[in-house]
């Protein structure tokens, strides 16, 4: 995955012209040939929920991924999690990380994000691979649910949906517009015609005027919904949690191997954290014992009260270095506004179509 802030610089645009024509080109015989039903999509036996977007990273997929199948476990459903598992050890087998009772792998066999999502949801059942209509199988097989949740997948059309949810960033929807690899966007703006409800993540509760142009041009009747990602708590990697105002006033150095780094250290800004200093690697990125030393011994040379990543990266990190300040890590929260909530909107579409489903 690319990550936006490590997009083609402006001075390099030009010279991938012809490479996004192709990649443009590409896109659209991809989706002509699935809408035209030329290329075979699988049914699953059970309802199926997309979560995903138009641009690459930094949306809040995965944490969403997470909310909904917390709320369709606390409303009764039996409800299981696919993803791709990037970046995972072993990344092309299908692999069941939980059964919904145990949590059956690592981060580095699991991949970052469906490590989070299995541990947060103990008895939600998730499974990742390469293809992810043989590991929707195997979590079938294992677990029956009557829901999956597709978590990154409003590109892979592969597998049959019945509810498409796409999001979009509340601060900044389509970057400079441009598909890639010239600008942030995997389509054109044109396939929210596929989408069932845009998800501004990252809102104030206004929507973009870019954002609102796109809908009424491509989807005027997509449901639309705001939400917030919150700073929810420090944890440590024993699992030691404290509140987010706990590290007010303390002097930082933060470290992320995330899509959007400037976000986390706003979060931590917001938080009243004074960052002494910061380094940012690559989205996914596996961290060695030697980025560890040298991110201790850059924040003992600033001189950093603390370490802070992010949660997504500290389950990335075997062990801290000896000498080091203590590490904690920034988990995040979905929060959506009660006046505008997905849940009952989410739970009357599934309600509709269990019938139909034969459910």
């Amino acid at each position: 995955m690319i990550a936006p802030d490590r997009l083609a610089a402006p001075a390099v645009r030009p010279f991938l012209f012809l490479p996004g024509i192709a990649y443009r080109a590409a896109v659209g015989l991809r989706n002509a040939l699935y809408d035209s039903g030329r290329l075979s999509v699988h049914r699953l036996p059970c309802l199926v929920i997309s979560i995903g977007n138009l641009t690459v990273g930094g949306t809040g997929k995965s944490p969403l991924t997470s909310c909904i199948a917390s709320l369709l476990r606390d409303s009764g459903y039996r409800v299981g999690v696919v993803s791709r598992g990037y970046r995972r050890r072993a990344a092309r087998a299908p692999l069941l990380v939980s059964d919904g009772r145990t949590l059956l792998a690592d981060a580095q066999s699991a991949g970052d994000e469906p490590y989070l999502i299995a541990r947060d949801n103990p008895a939600v059942p998730v499974a990742v691979g390469a293809d992810r209509v043989q590991a929707a199988r195997v979590l079938i097989g294992a677990a029956s649910p009557e829901v999956i949740i597709l978590d990154d997948a409003f590109q892979h059309r592969r597998l049959a949906r019945d509810l498409d949810l796409l999001l979009v960033d509340g601060r900044d929807p389509w970057g400079n517009g441009r598909m890639l690899p010239r600008g942030p966007l995997r389509e054109p703006l044109a396939s929210i015609a596929r989408a069932d409800a845009c998800i501004l993540t990252r809102s104030d509760g206004r929507s973009p005027s870019s954002l609102v142009s796109a809908l009424e041009r491509y989807n005027p009747d997509a449901a639309l919904f705001h939400c917030r990602m919150e700073p929810r708590a420090f944890v440590r990697p024993e699992g030691e949690t404290i509140g987010p105002s706990a590290l007010k006033g303390f002097s930082a150095y933060a470290f992320s191997g995330i899509a959007r780094p400037n976000r986390f250290e706003d979060d931590l800004r917001s938080l009243g954290v004074c960052l002494a200093g910061w380094r940012r690697f690559a989205d996914h990125h596996p961290f060695r014992r030697r980025d560890l030393e040298q991110v201790a011994g850059e924040a003992r040379r600033l001189g950093a009260d603390v370490l802070v990543t992010t949660e997504k990266d500290l389950v990335r990190i075997v062990e801290a270095p000896d000498g080091s300040p203590p590490l904690y890590a920034l988990a995040i929260r979905v929060a959506f506004p009660r006046s505008r909530d997905l849940q009952p909107w989410l739970l009357d579409r599934l309600a509709a179509l269990r019938p139909d489903r034969g459910r």
